[in-house]
């Protein structure tokens, strides 16, 4: 498949901010978000929370002891839901996922449970998973996906003093894992990201991936800092697009998964969301003189629409690649999760602009 090389749609037309929220909103849905419909999510936003607290609140805490108390502290825990939720969905539906999952789905199916006992199933047996048996993996991925939100925080409100070639040159160093001690706690805190990630490492093959993130992180930083500078992207997206496949590339990182379904369902996932992000900014970015495929019209709600459809494909082929039946309830419940959190996450940047 080669969905991250798709061509961008015609431009779109400007549309009202009241008209873009309602559009989101409506490509998204909402079927998945009330709590008594059966989903595996619960249990994935629980385990979320738990690693937040256990391992990516004492990694950034020596670098930010304000953190706490920090209106960051409440998006970063927002975005930081759905990439580490991204990860840990990853490593129940590739075809890498533990043994245990493929027994229990097996001995359910034939006996034919229910969504509802399938998801009491999974109360006991993820968080296992997580707990125990794939614990070094899990803790890879909040790592992860703390980096890439916590550099981000460190770009935009840590730097936002400094020219925009200064900004370069920190950011290349937080990249390696260092910064200046005159530093804001942002960027200090996303250097030590940087380090903690980097002793995740196992052997030279996961530092030599590791390698190509940062080289891919430097890229997003020279999109980002176009952007800025108010330049136009000659391509529509490219330099966008250095962004999500980069911050999808960490997460896969993290699980250890080279599968293409897998990379290509995080590709559609993050382009989701930066096309929202995007396309409900466009007044806001425009009054900081920034260019973004939003301000174009590059991004807007066909192009959204389409990405969307294109992300549902790819989770019925991971669905088929793991043997989960057409009608089974474990796919059900899969497809359902999947759009939950893709629910919540259009929720959240509509109903804070």
């Amino acid at each position: 498949m080669t969905s991250h090389h798709l061509v961008d749609l015609a431009i779109e037309p400007r549309v009202p901010l009241a008209e873009r929220q309602r559009q989101v909103v409506a490509i998204m849905g909402d079927d998945a978000l009330d709590p008594a419909v059966p989903s595996f999510r619960a249990v994935l936003v629980n385990e979320v929370g738990r690693l937040f607290d256990r391992v990516v609140l004492p990694a950034l805490l020596p670098a930010w002891p304000g953190l706490p108390d920090d209106p960051f502290v409440a998006k970063c825990r927002g975005g930081f839901e759905l990439y580490c939720a991204l990860g840990l969905s990853t490593m129940i539906t590739s075809t890498a996922r533990p043994r245990i999952i493929d027994l229990a789905s097996s001995v359910l199916r034939r006996s034919r449970a229910s969504e509802a006992v399938m998801v009491s199933a999974a109360r006991i047996a993820i968080p296992f998973v997580f707990r125990f048996l794939d614990v070094e993996r899990c803790e890879r991925v909040a790592l992860g996906a703390a980096w890439i939100l916590v550099l981000d925080e460190a770009l935009d409100e840590g730097l936002a003093d400094r020219g925009l070639d200064d900004q370069a040159a920190v950011m290349r160093g937080v990249l390696r894992g260092f910064a200046p001690t005159t530093s804001p706690p942002p960027v200090h805190a996303a250097a030590a990201l940087t380090r903690a990630v980097r002793a995740r490492c196992s052997d030279d093959a996961d530092v030599a991936a590791f390698n190509a993130l940062v080289v891919a992180a430097e890229a997003w930083v020279d999109g980002e800092l176009h952007s800025l500078r108010g330049d136009v992207d000659p391509a529509g997206t490219r330099w966008r697009r250095a962004g999500v496949t980069g911050s999808m590339d960490v997460v896969l990182w993290a699980v250890r998964e080279r599968g293409e379904l897998e990379r290509e369902l995080l590709y559609a996932i993050a382009e989701l969301g930066q096309i929202a992000d995007d396309w409900l900014d466009i007044e806001k970015d425009e009054a900081q003189g920034r260019s973004t495929p939003g301000t174009t019209g590059h991004w807007g709600g066909g192009q959204m629409h389409a990405v969307y459809r294109r992300a549902e494909a790819i989770l019925q082929l991971l669905a088929d690649q793991v043997g989960e039946p057409a009608d089974g309830a474990f796919r059900s419940l899969l497809l359902r999760t999947f759009r939950g959190e893709l629910q919540r996450m259009a929720r959240i940047l509509v109903d804070n602009p």
